[in-house]
Protein backbone atom coordinates (compact mmCIF):
# COMPACT_ATOMS: atom_id res chain seq x y z
CA UNK A 1 0.00 0.00 0.00
CA UNK A 2 1.04 3.34 -0.86
CA UNK A 3 2.34 5.91 1.78
CA UNK A 4 0.54 8.84 2.12
CA UNK A 5 3.31 10.63 3.74
CA UNK A 6 5.95 9.72 1.21
CA UNK A 7 4.40 9.17 -2.24
CA UNK A 8 7.60 7.54 -3.28
CA UNK A 9 8.21 4.67 -0.65
CA UNK A 10 5.93 1.68 -0.39
CA UNK A 11 5.14 0.08 3.23
CA UNK A 12 5.59 -3.84 3.16
CA UNK A 13 4.65 -5.40 6.04
CA UNK A 14 6.19 -2.50 8.33
CA UNK A 15 9.21 -1.58 6.10
CA UNK A 16 8.90 1.30 3.63
CA UNK A 17 11.04 0.56 0.98
CA UNK A 18 11.89 2.79 -2.39
CA UNK A 19 9.84 3.08 -5.32
CA UNK A 20 12.08 1.49 -7.92
CA UNK A 21 10.96 2.60 -11.66
CA UNK A 22 11.72 1.34 -14.70
CA UNK A 23 14.65 1.96 -16.64
CA UNK A 24 13.47 3.37 -19.89
CA UNK A 25 14.88 0.93 -22.50
CA UNK A 26 12.62 -1.68 -20.56
CA UNK A 27 10.15 1.08 -20.13
CA UNK A 28 10.04 1.25 -24.36
CA UNK A 29 9.90 -2.37 -24.70
CA UNK A 30 7.17 -2.70 -22.15
CA UNK A 31 4.91 0.28 -24.42
CA UNK A 32 5.49 -1.49 -28.01
CA UNK A 33 4.67 -4.84 -26.18
CA UNK A 34 1.30 -3.76 -24.48
CA UNK A 35 -0.18 -1.05 -25.88
CA UNK A 36 -1.81 -2.36 -29.38
CA UNK A 37 -3.94 -4.97 -26.68
CA UNK A 38 -4.86 -2.23 -24.45
CA UNK A 39 -5.99 -0.66 -27.29
CA UNK A 40 -8.07 -3.46 -28.23
CA UNK A 41 -9.51 -3.98 -25.12
CA UNK A 42 -10.58 -0.39 -24.39
CA UNK A 43 -12.31 -0.36 -27.99
CA UNK A 44 -13.89 -3.91 -27.36
CA UNK A 45 -14.90 -3.74 -23.48
CA UNK A 46 -15.54 -0.17 -23.50
CA UNK A 47 -17.21 0.63 -27.14
CA UNK A 48 -14.85 3.63 -27.76
CA UNK A 49 -13.37 4.42 -31.06
CA UNK A 50 -10.07 3.82 -31.90
CA UNK A 51 -8.47 7.12 -31.76
CA UNK A 52 -10.54 7.46 -27.94
CA UNK A 53 -8.92 4.54 -26.81
CA UNK A 54 -5.30 5.06 -27.77
CA UNK A 55 -5.97 8.86 -25.94
CA UNK A 56 -6.71 7.03 -22.86
CA UNK A 57 -4.01 3.92 -23.17
CA UNK A 58 -1.84 6.80 -23.32
CA UNK A 59 -2.84 8.86 -20.49
CA UNK A 60 -2.21 5.76 -19.01
CA UNK A 61 1.52 5.43 -19.73
CA UNK A 62 2.02 8.80 -18.91
CA UNK A 63 0.75 7.77 -14.84
CA UNK A 64 3.14 5.11 -15.73
CA UNK A 65 5.76 6.86 -16.18
CA UNK A 66 5.22 8.75 -13.22
CA UNK A 67 3.82 5.93 -11.15
CA UNK A 68 4.59 2.29 -11.95
CA UNK A 69 6.67 0.17 -9.55
CA UNK A 70 9.22 -2.36 -11.46
CA UNK A 71 9.31 -4.21 -8.57
CA UNK A 72 5.66 -5.16 -8.79
CA UNK A 73 3.60 -6.26 -11.97
CA UNK A 74 3.31 -3.28 -14.01
CA UNK A 75 1.41 -5.24 -16.97
CA UNK A 76 -1.70 -5.44 -14.52
CA UNK A 77 -1.46 -2.39 -12.86
CA UNK A 78 -1.38 -0.47 -15.98
CA UNK A 79 -4.41 -2.74 -17.08
CA UNK A 80 -6.53 -1.54 -14.47
CA UNK A 81 -5.65 1.96 -15.32
CA UNK A 82 -6.68 1.72 -18.50
CA UNK A 83 -9.76 0.61 -17.70
CA UNK A 84 -10.48 3.12 -15.01
CA UNK A 85 -9.96 5.50 -17.59
CA UNK A 86 -11.73 4.15 -20.17
CA UNK A 87 -15.10 3.98 -17.93
CA UNK A 88 -14.45 7.44 -16.86
CA UNK A 89 -14.37 8.02 -20.54
CA UNK A 90 -17.03 6.51 -21.46
CA UNK A 91 -19.18 8.18 -18.90
CA UNK A 92 -18.40 11.55 -19.98
CA UNK A 93 -19.83 10.47 -23.58
CA UNK A 94 -23.00 9.55 -22.15
CA UNK A 95 -23.19 12.78 -20.19
CA UNK A 96 -22.40 14.39 -22.90
CA UNK A 97 -24.54 13.14 -25.12
CA UNK A 98 -27.44 13.18 -22.46
CA UNK A 99 -26.98 17.04 -22.31
CA UNK A 100 -26.93 17.27 -25.53
CA UNK A 101 -30.24 15.80 -25.86
CA UNK A 102 -31.92 17.63 -23.66
CA UNK A 103 -30.54 20.71 -25.04
CA UNK A 104 -31.71 20.11 -28.41
CA UNK A 105 -35.36 19.20 -27.32
CA UNK A 106 -35.19 22.66 -25.87
CA UNK A 107 -35.16 23.89 -29.60
CA UNK A 108 -31.33 24.79 -28.65
CA UNK A 109 -31.81 27.31 -26.60
CA UNK A 110 -29.82 27.90 -23.22
CA UNK A 111 -30.26 31.19 -21.24
CA UNK A 112 -28.11 31.62 -18.59
CA UNK A 113 -29.08 32.95 -15.23
CA UNK A 114 -27.56 36.46 -15.34
CA UNK A 115 -28.54 38.56 -17.60
CA UNK A 116 -25.31 40.23 -18.89
CA UNK A 117 -24.58 36.76 -20.00
CA UNK A 118 -27.85 36.48 -21.81
CA UNK A 119 -27.96 37.04 -26.10
CA UNK A 120 -29.19 40.34 -27.26
CA UNK A 121 -31.76 37.52 -29.63
CA UNK A 122 -33.21 36.69 -25.88
CA UNK A 123 -33.19 40.16 -24.38
CA UNK A 124 -35.03 41.00 -27.57
CA UNK A 125 -37.64 38.01 -27.56
CA UNK A 126 -38.59 39.52 -24.40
Amino acid sequence: MPSRTRPDCLIEQGVATARRPMPEPDLAAFYDEVFLPLVRRATWRYGLTKEDAKDVVQDAFLLAIEKIDSARNPKAWLIQVVDHLALNHQRKLQRRARLLARWEARGGEFEFPNDERRSSDAQARE
